[in-house]
């Protein structure tokens, strides 16, 4: 990250080590530093975001010994004490998520992304997710309809359909049928799609600092925007090429 321009790039899209969990296959980073080190790599990140950028981080604390643990959560006030404006968290559902944990408990099939910006509005498009809205718009909702995109225009006198705000929650199978991925950890292109077109205007640059096997490079190739991968491990950067290559 420290080899790259100051401002160069409009959004930060990335899956970073959820501390310990998965140490054997790609190393970690123990929960008690993990506040610290998140802060550091936000800090390079800081620098290189323009200042309408933000930064979506997807994570989920595990649980030990009937306790979820902390580490997430102390990551997220440091991040707030370093300066940055958490603007939202937004919730990824897995649609196939295996059913592990404890069977006293329900499934966990779901995950949080966690939207940091320099300031309280970023850049974003909460409309590039959305669908063709159905809504007439009655009752206390109706003079809220055209202005906020959701209404046929029935309420309006305008006949042109309307988009809708995406929801705040995404609803996605963690493994596509149609592509085996051999990285330990990955996540679907189609979810750094969608947070990609919340966050980064068309043709604009994401960095993803924990690229992985790319999955936020395919989003980015199949959407026009330019990309930047980084990854520590040389066997996911020959995995993440190959996957780039296919991909375009």
């Amino acid at each position: 990250m420290a080899s790259l321009p100051a401002e160069s790039v409009d959004a930060i899209i990335t899956s970073p080590p959820y501390a310990m969990q998965r140490k054997t296959t790609y190393g970690g980073i123990p929960e008690a530093d993990y506040p610290a080190w998140t802060v550091a790599w936000m800090n390079e990140a800081r620098r290189l975001l323009k200042p309408d950028g933000s930064v979506l981080i997807n994570i989920r604390p595990h649980i030990r010994n009937g306790q979820i643990s902390d580490y997430t959560l102390r990551t997220r006030l440091a991040l707030r004490d370093a300066g940055w404006n958490e603007v939202d968290e937004l919730i990824w559902h897995k649609t196939d998520a295996m059913p592990t944990g404890s069977p006293r408990k329900p499934r966990r099939s779901w995950e949080s992304i966690h939207w940091f910006a320099k300031h309280g509005q970023p850049w974003s498009d909460a409309k590039a997710n959305g669908n063709v809205a159905h809504s007439p718009g009655k009752g206390r909702y109706a003079g809220k309809a055209d202005s906020e995109g959701w209404d046929h225009g029935i309420s309006g006198g305008n006949t042109r359909p309307a988009w809708s705000r995406s929801a705040d929650i995404v609803s996605l199978p963690k493994v596509s049928r149609w592509e085996t991925v051999e990285h330990p950890a990955p996540f679907p292109w189609q979810l750094a799609e969608w947070c990609g077109k919340l966050i980064c205007p068309p043709g604009g640059t994401i960095l993803d600092p924990f690229s992985g096997s790319a999955s936020t490079g395919v989003a980015a190739i199949r959407n026009g925007w330019y990309y930047i991968g980084i990854d520590a491990v040389a066997e996911y950067t020959d995995m993440a090429a190959a996957r780039l290559a296919a991909a375009a």
